[in-house]
């Protein structure tokens, strides 16, 4: 891999998607692997910026890596049964497609993307959409994979087994601690503590931040969020505010923005004018989510008291 794929899949892996997007455009003559890398960044934009993401892959060959981000793109863009229909198709012609090492293995896109897709459809396909992740990092050796996983695991409050598996030797024997696996490890730790794993997370995101195009939204909040854990507030403020100024709908940076308010100074206004913002940024996100479960379950509990009234 060369130096400006090196740098634009780096960008990628550690969250800085417009700034992998931005690299993508300075170049001449770009390769399809990282055509299709810019693909990938446009969608996972919040929210996906699909059209520009459909223009890139349009123009490159059908191979089962564009058929794969083709179906997630269309997927997202809310066809989502046409799209699960394509992916079972592409499943099936996979075969062992994509679990060999290297950079241009055709093939190796298409589990991550499957998986993915597979724990969005919900509770009824997420084991199917683990065990082809759990499949691409044993046998195939995939980071990437190995990232959804260990997000997925922290997503659903179960850190303790992210954890786990980025410890474990089968998979240290593969990461030979690459800068993504210091960087899952270090999502992982801010996840579990204690303190001492919250200022392991805080060295590791502050070193990455340092790098070349390293100062993006993904990073900033993560140095946001071990600073908060450990419990320096102004300076948890000061690299939200940062990740915001560049991209104000950020919904990671709002919820910490959100979740700091009364901790710096803030009002109570002011921190539910925070989360209107993330609410019209990202409705599904999980704070909002949240935040309404509760207010439901306060509203049905109101209900069942009646004023009392007096003669």
């Amino acid at each position: 891999m060369d130096s400006d794929s090196y740098y634009i899949v780096q960008l990628f892996q550690q969250g800085s998607y417009r700034a992998a997007i931005a690299a993508y455009q300075e170049l001449s003559s770009p390769s399809p692997l990282l055509s299709l890398y810019a693909a990938r960044a446009h969608l996972a934009l919040t929210p996906p910026a699909v059209k520009p993401a459909l223009s890139l892959l349009s123009s490159l060959p059908k191979t089962l890596d564009i058929r794969a981000i083709t179906s997630l793109a269309h997927y997202l863009q809310g066809e989502t049964e046409s799209a699960v229909g394509d992916l079972e198709e592409l499943l099936a012609d996979l075969g062992d497609q994509g679990l060999e090492e290297g950079d241009e293995t055709e093939g190796r896109f298409v589990r991550g993307v499957i998986g993915t897709v597979w724990v969005l459809e919900g509770e009824e396909r997420r084991e199917e959409g683990i065990e082809i992740l759990r499949e691409a990092v044993e046998l195939g050796k995939d980071q990437e994979c190995l990232g959804i996983l260990s997000h997925l695991y922290i997503s659903l409050n179960l850190p303790h087994l992210s954890s786990a598996l980025l410890s474990s030797p089968s998979v240290t024997a593969f990461t030979s601690d690459s800068l993504l696996s210091q960087l899952l490890v270090a999502r992982s730790n801010l996840a579990t503590g204690p303190a001492n794993k919250y200022q392991d997370a805080y060295y590791v995101f502050e070193e990455i931040k340092g790098m070349q195009g390293g100062r993006g939204e993904g990073v900033l909040a993560g140095v946001a969020v071990a600073q908060a854990a450990l419990g320096r507030w102004e300076e948890a403020r000061d690299a939200t505010n940062e990740a915001l100024e560049m991209n104000p709908t950020h919904p990671t940076s709002l919820a910490n923005s959100a979740a700091l308010a009364l901790h710096t100074g803030k009002t109570a206004a002011a921190a539910d004018e925070i989360i209107a913002q993330l609410r019209a940024a990202d409705a599904s996100h999980p704070l909002v989510a949240d935040l309404e479960a509760k207010s439901s379950l306060f509203d049905d509990a109101a209900s069942r008291f009646a004023p009392a009234v007096t003669a």
